[in-house]
């Protein structure tokens, strides 16, 4: 099933250099199913290579391809692809890296 966005602010996670944001898996489950993604700074660095590699830039790369990343995130997320083991805050976790 696809993922769609949430809409909450990315925010970074400096221990695995990527920005954290949550998507919503489509099906209609209750309660729904969500899922901590991680875009990495080296997915946004590639997106942008004129940009020097800081959280505030990397952020704004992040807003202005947020559906882009999330577009890759989605179909990463059909192939079942990219699911890492373990959670975060309960919830599984997937990464769009710059292989994607």
């Amino acid at each position: 099933m696809p993922l769609i966005t949430t809409g909450k602010p990315g925010v970074p996670d400096e221990a695995r250099r990527a920005i954290g944001f949550w998507m919503e898996e489509v099906g209609g489950t209750k309660p729904p199913q969500f899922i901590r993604t991680f875009v990495t700074c080296g997915y946004l660095e590639a997106i942008d290579t004129s940009q020097p590699p800081a959280w505030d830039v990397a952020i704004e790369i992040f807003t202005k391809n947020r559906a882009q990343i999330e577009a890759v995130a989605s179909n990463k997320f059909d192939k079942k692809e990219g699911v890492e083991d373990g959670t975060y805050e309960g919830r599984p976790i997937l990464t769009v890296d710059s292989d994607d």
